[in-house]
């Protein structure tokens, strides 16, 4: 399943990104006609009222929290353990792991120290390590199932900071 956020829906983009979740970001409905085309069945969000393909799913809140709210019964049968926080937030490819010294130099110097296990998007190269954000993150996820067991307790990515 894609899941595909127009230009009005960014901040949300990224936080289905953080589930896990194969999600574009487009900024014209002419995007959106290639990508139908040729891909898998998928779920279109927006917050515009006009002229809007047939099929949309309409965004009402612009508060990220109700956003998620409003998306949480399409996308929760699609969330997997495995896949929260295996995704590049900018570039929605899937990141793969990279040994520590092949990113010596692209991170801060105390970082490098700091942390053992780091991810990197294969596209953008953008480098991803644990902290305060992977916390922030899981925290996220927790609140959305809301109980102990919640598919953040499985998670074993470092995030970047």
């Amino acid at each position: 399943m894609i899941f595909i956020c127009d230009v009005m829906l960014g901040k949300l983009t990224r936080y289905l990104r953080i589930l896990g979740l194969d999600t574009l970001y487009i900024k014209g409905y002419r995007e959106l006609t290639g990508i139908i085309e040729r891909s898998k069945p998928y779920y279109f969000f927006t917050r515009r009222t006009k002229n809007v393909p047939q099929g949309s799913i309409l965004i009402r809140s612009d508060h990220i929290k109700e956003q998620i709210d409003e998306v949480l019964p399409i996308i929760a049968p699609y969330i997997e353990k495995r896949l929260i926080l295996s995704r590049c937030l900018d570039c929605n490819t899937v990141l793969v792991d990279t040994e520590k010294r092949e990113i010596e130099g692209g991170v801060p110097e105390f970082v490098y120290h700091r942390h053992d296990r780091f991810k990197v998007c294969p596209s953008c190269k953008k480098i991803y390590w644990g902290g305060t954000h992977t916390e922030n993150m899981k925290r996220f996820v927790e609140s959305l199932f809301g109980d102990s067991q919640s598919p953040a307790d499985t998670l074993n990515i470092e995030h970047e900071a």
